[in-house]
């Protein structure tokens, strides 16, 4: 089927579905901006315009109108969001990581299987990741995830390039350069230790030596000099253990656990020395500047000191030039978040120039997604103890009057969970840890009972339509946590971006709840820290998203 535009543009598109009158805008300027020679084009397109839809759309103009040979790589930043996509399009060739598909000669995963085929010098014929992962390379279009599509950029570069796609397309894309970001940081604490199948007293050697680890320099000496030689020894040993016949399929899968993270580490390491040392004469000034180290304490550490250090790039932007837009004739980003074109541009490494912006008002009406402003006082450091007690007994008050509806509360952090956990009595919570996330979210999504999630990290990535989320609680602005040293010099880089980062999250949160035309829900916003980044940062939200505020006042029966 087709449509026609205007006189130079005829629009045809797939799967004999209508599209909406948003979506062929978007579609429009997307041919604009290519037409008018923009490398990367800016969707600011918040949840129901239909996104995925206009993807297929998209391709299906570009092949017709550009280069019927093109290739299209298209990220999204989760595996639940890549499940979407292929329900919805069957015919998209998917990648995840190897852990994701079974090995049924060895009765484990493929990415177990396939360091146990190395170690034994038997390779699997018929390997289930090996076969998709060709499927994704020669398909026409292809998905995946950022952590997997990232993997690739850094340490298999070779693959991408013998993709040698044309287009790439990334779904949510305001939080891929911080992705990027937290892939190449590096971290070593005891925990860490564990996860190389070290023995205790080994762990307690390295346990004492990151002590005295005071600055980045010493940092870099110590997993230049003493740990990358020591983990490629270990490697060595644990390979020619998982090897021997004598040991049983348990103790031989945990030492694949130990040899597949082992081994990964080490490309990580070698990496991140490289990139740290790069010539300063061959780059705009010295990469070292780019990098913060953070030295922090865990309380609930029992058994060793607790200490944990984290080495991360402030920004990733550096390497998203040579490992990612290079690849590329064209970059659609698309994100509910992206608010402003400079600022996104500057996060990404943008030539602002080579940039172009279309912004799109959500198409929900605002009677059905209200948001109810309470101040219940700030939740700064020096007043959360004492403004949670107000929160908590307004949360009660909420949950009472959703009694029979499902919702969720953005707790922001695990000690705010704890809080809630600890004071608000109501079998209807559904609180999780780092572990079981998946496991709570699928819990409440299938439970007939008015269940009520309690996370601190799922502001993204998660679809609560319909009745899954008719009320939703927001305790605290997600201001980004100003102890990390990334925050600080982020910062202090570009003043702009923190209170950018915040609104992001914000909106990220309200959209949780409100999918389609037909969903209703209502929001509470109990930190009176709102006032403040209303007042200071009002014209950086999208005016949708405002003209949905009410303030409510507390009663005094509320007190």
């Amino acid at each position: 089927m087709s449509v026609k535009i205007n006189d130079k543009l005829t629009i045809h598109y797939p799967l004999n579905l209508n599209p909406r009158k948003e979506q062929l805008d978007i579609l429009k300027f997307a041919a604009d901006s290519i037409n008018n020679e923009k490398k990367f084009v800016l969707l600011n397109a918040p949840t129901g315009v239909g996104k995925s839809y206009m993807v297929i759309m998209f391709i299906n103009y570009y092949l017709n109108n550009i280069n019927s040979n093109a290739k299209f790589d298209i990220l999204t930043n989760s595996k639940i969001l890549q499940d979407q996509y292929l329900k919805d399009y069957p015919f998209i060739k998917n990648l995840k990581g190897k852990s994701n598909y079974p090995c049924d000669v060895h009765d484990t995963n493929c990415e177990e299987g396939m360091e146990l085929c190395r170690i034994l010098k038997n390779p699997c014929n018929e390997c289930p990741y090996k076969k998709t992962k060709e499927q994704w390379v020669e398909s026409q279009v292809s998905l995946t995830n950022f952590h997997l599509f990232n993997s690739l950029a850094l340490y298999l570069p070779t693959e991408l390039k013998r993709r040698n796609s044309t287009v790439l397309i990334i779904d949510e894309s305001h939080g891929f350069e911080d992705t990027l970001c937290s892939y190449i940081s590096i971290k070593l604490s005891a925990r860490w230790f564990k996860k190389y199948g070290f023995e205790q007293d080994e762990i307690e050697k390295w346990d004492e030596q990151l002590k005295r680890i005071k600055n980045i320099d010493q940092y870099v000496n110590f997993i230049e000099i003493n740990f990358i030689p020591r983990l490629i020894d270990h490697k060595g040993i644990l390979e020619s253990k998982a090897g021997q016949h004598s040991i049983g399929k348990k103790k031989k899968l945990e030492f694949l656990q130990y040899i597949t993270y082992t081994d990964s580490q080490i490309n990580k390491f070698g990496n991140f020395l490289k990139d740290f040392k790069r010539d300063p004469v061959q780059n705009e000034g010295n990469p070292k500047d780019n990098w913060v180290l953070d030295i922090d304490k865990n309380p609930k550490e029992k058994h060793y000191s607790g200490i944990e250090i984290t080495c991360q790039p402030v920004w990733a932007y550096p390497y998203l030039k040579e490992k990612v837009w290079d690849l590329y004739d064209h970059v659609i980003m698309m994100s509910g978040t992206i608010l402003d074109r400079k600022m996104f541009s500057f996060i990404n490494g943008l030539d602002v120039n080579l940039t172009t912006y279309y912004d799109i008002p959500s198409p929900f009406s605002v009677k059905s997604r209200p948001i109810y402003y309470i101040k219940c006082g700030k939740m700064t450091w020096d007043h959360k103890v004492e403004t949670f007690k107000t929160q908590k007994e307004m949360i009660k008050k909420i949950l009472k009057k959703h009694k029979n509806q499902k919702g969720i509360i953005h707790a922001t952090t695990y000690e705010f969970t704890e809080w809630i956990k600890n004071e608000i009595y109501d079998q209807r919570l559904i609180f999780h840890d780092p572990k079981n996330r998946e496991e709570m979210l699928n819990k409440h999504i299938t439970s007939k009972e008015p269940t009520v999630l309690v996370s601190p990290s799922m502001t993204e990535g998660i679809d609560l339509k319909s009745e899954l989320s008719e009320f939703q609680v927001l305790i605290k602005v997600p201001w980004p946590n100003i102890s990390s040293n990334k925050v600080k010099q982020r910062q202090k880089t570009n003043s702009k971006w923190y209170s950018w980062e915040c609104i992001v999250d914000m909106i990220q949160a309200y959209g949780r709840s409100i999918r389609s035309v037909n969903d209703k829900c209502n929001t509470y916003i109990l930190d009176s820290n709102f006032s403040d980044l209303l007042k200071y940062n009002g014209d950086s939200f999208p005016r949708w998203f405002t003209d949905a505020i009410k303030n409510l006042e507390i009663k005094k029966d509320d007190d």
